[in-house]
């Protein structure tokens, strides 16, 4: 099989979107989080204020990204109209130095970070790499942003005194001082995704790729870390640029800002180009897993798929070994009667689409591994 080769960004990532003013209302995804006491329409909040707390000990709080007045509240997700005079409680910040592991874990959740899964007595690997096609933003973050990286650094190992820190790149010379370099062997996608990252330096497969960072985490990270204010604004790739968008930036305007207004049949996908998910709703609010935002034209002449031949191709490149021979060769219409013989064995797939691209009669191969997982 032959692996994509990622895209390495040249562009100066840009600190604000460009007329940020064309930008009214903002929608942060509630997750599941419970409300503040005392929220409700009509009220006005500052920037960073909180507006919902998060269950559990790894998921941030809910912030608001700019100053505004509430305008809606739903069972997923709160709308705030922007509103720069509007005055709420502000965000003091807050000084994270010197803090016990737990009580930096309890300050980062509160500012809304969400804690990377750090397992205990394993190293933490730093990954350089975009993890997959159409996410741009590595080389911009190691160019423009090393100081927030090492404050980020500084972070994890006070989450984890005394870890082993590796930090993965593509060439001798880029990690920092003091910290292990390992040069990654196999540096296309879908060798990038962290799970696989994970499995040529450590030897094991976990399909979780827990105790892998991207710079993108380290980022968001060191700059909650550094500033000691809450996590309102993250790093976003949006046609093929790069920006720190509000965290809650509406889909459809930031397609409107970059020109990548969608047609009959296109499909806006949110993440990677392979991995990444199609938005049902445009108006939805991007969450802060969100890494990114494409639009994908609808393909000329489609139909339904073609006969598999049986070659063998997907099943030699996936990179975990699943059986895919005993699947993929049925029709898509038979694809929901497999999903309890075929669920046990599709549990270690990375979703990576590794077999789609081998196909040489393009099969939706993805589709069927999202079936079987789901």
């Amino acid at each position: 099989m032959k692996y994509i080769s990622l895209f390495w960004a040249s562009e100066k990532m840009a600190e604000v979107i460009k007329d940020w003013d064309n930008f009214k209302i903002v929608a942060p995804p509630l997750a599941g989080a419970l409300l503040v006491k005392g929220l409700r329409r009509g009220r006005p909040v500052s920037a960073g204020e909180v507006l919902a707390r998060r269950q559990g000990e790894s998921f941030g709080d809910i912030h608001a990204p700019v100053a505004g007045v509430i305008a809606e509240i739903s069972s997923t997700e709160i709308v705030i109209r922007r509103d720069s005079a509007a005055v709420g409680d502000p965000p003091r910040p807050v000084d994270l130095s010197g803090l016990s592991r737990a009580g930096l874990s309890r300050v980062l959740k509160e500012l809304g970070v969400d804690l990377p899964e750090f397992l205990p007595g394993a190293p933490v690997i730093i990954s350089t790499f975009n993890s997959e096609p159409g996410l741009t933003f590595a080389l911009a973050l190691l160019n423009e942003h090393r100081e927030t990286l090492g404050a980020g650094l500084v972070a994890v190992l006070a989450l984890n005194p005394g870890a082993r820190v590796i930090w993965a790149v593509d060439r001798p010379g880029q990690a920092p001082a003091g910290v292990e370099e390992y040069i990654l062997k196999y540096r296309n996608y879908p060798k990038t995704l962290p799970a696989l990252v994970k499995k040529e330096i450590m030897g094991n497969y976990d399909p979780a790729g827990r105790g892998v960072l991207g710079l993108r985490d380290l980022q968001t990270l060191g700059r909650v870390f550094r500033t000691g204010l809450p996590l309102t604004h993250l790093v976003l790739t949006l046609g093929g640029a790069n920006y720190f968008v509000p965290v809650g930036a509406r889909a459809i305007d930031l397609l409107t800002f970059a020109n990548l207004l969608p047609g009959p049949g296109d499909a806006v996908v949110a993440g990677g180009l392979i991995r990444g998910r199609t938005l049902a709703r445009l108006e939805q609010g991007l969450g802060k897993n969100i890494e990114g935002l494409h639009l994908v034209r609808a393909p000329a002449g489609s139909g339904p798929p073609a006969p598999c031949r049986r070659c063998g191709n997907c099943a030699r490149a996936c990179p975990v070994g699943l059986p895919l021979f005993l699947f993929v060769h049925r029709e898509p219409v038979a694809w929901p009667g497999l999903i309890n013989q075929a669920r046990s064995e599709w549990s270690g797939c990375l979703g990576c689409g590794a077999c789609a691209l081998a196909c040489p009669v393009g099969r939706p191969l993805l589709a069927l591994s999202r079936l079987l997982k789901a």
